[in-house]
């Protein structure tokens, strides 16, 4: 179950990310994620109502509002990645950080890495190499500030499902509620302090509003595969959303890669079933 449930998050967070890159072109990525953020609390505020929760504990709340906290600082980073350079290359270097780190704290916790799992994470290591290799002269480069932001987008969402990997079956989806209740407000304010609100047009609205709700499922799906373990599956099959990501960016936006960054994509989806293996 923990396998399935994160693939279908992973499928679903992918489209999400991509409508969020799409939309952090034509406005602020602030003004982006704070939609995007709003939109999966309203989702939220209705689904919790359907979904038991006997045995909601301070400790649940507490790791949401982490989650909340670096979700918040992981977006905003995210989008700003996406828009300064190619969703298909920056979406599998985010991924990659998002798998290597919950594994190797899985591993700092007493969980056994077979040797296809190392293979797995110098693989993963390889794909960032690669995927950041864009030269200029071959169309429009990533400058290296891109990469950098998708890497601390990485570092943030892993710290977000591993909050939620501390939350236990009871809380149902309030943890979700907790985050949502944190980063909303905390990305409005960062915009403001930034001068990053902008409008948004109605098809940019209707872009992040389905980007938010997106997350939001994908969101409640993470959860429970993180609350039933083991956390390196969850963590490494949640990170395959670049396959839904990059199969975006290539149909929709027709974005080219180097071969040299086409082997990194490659490399980085080989790499995740790779570590994910126990």
């Amino acid at each position: 179950m923990t396998a399935i449930l994160s693939l279908i998050s992973a499928m679903i967070i992918g489209a999400s990310d991509f409508g969020g890159g799409v939309a952090s072109r034509r406005a602020s990525p602030f003004a982006v994620a704070a939609w995007v953020q709003a939109a999966s609390l309203g989702l939220l505020f209705v689904a919790v109502w359907f979904i038991d929760a006997p045995d909601i504990r301070t400790t649940d709340l507490t790791a949401g509002v982490v989650a909340g906290l670096s979700a918040t600082f992981s977006y905003v980073a995210l989008y700003a990645a996406f828009s300064r350079g190619k969703i298909s290359l920056l979406a599998p270097v985010t991924a990659t950080v998002g798998a290597v780190i919950p594994t190797l704290v899985g591993v700092g916790r007493g969980e056994a890495l077979a040797a296809v799992n190392v293979v797995g994470i110098v693989f993963a290591l390889a794909a960032i190499a690669f995927v950041t290799q864009d030269r200029e002269g071959e169309g429009e480069a990533t400058p290296p500030i891109a990469f950098g932001l998708a890497l601390i987008a990485g570092v943030g969402f892993s710290v977000f499902f591993l909050a939620l990997a501390e939350t236990q079956n009871g809380a149902g989806l309030w943890p979700l509620v907790a985050a949502r209740v944190v980063s909303v407000p905390l990305v409005i304010v960062i915009a403001l302090m930034v001068g990053g609100v902008t409008t948004l047009s109605n098809n940019t609205r209707l872009i992040v509003i389905a980007a938010g709700i997106a997350e939001g499922v994908s969101s409640i799906c993470a959860l429970w595969a993180y609350q039933r373990g083991p956390l390196a599956v969850a963590a490494v099959l949640g990170a395959f959303y670049p396959v839904s990501t990059v199969l975006l960016a290539r149909l929709l936006l027709d974005e080219r890669l180097r071969r040299v960054q086409l082997y990194g994509v490659i490399l980085a989806l080989v790499a995740i079933p790779l570590v994910a293996i126990p």
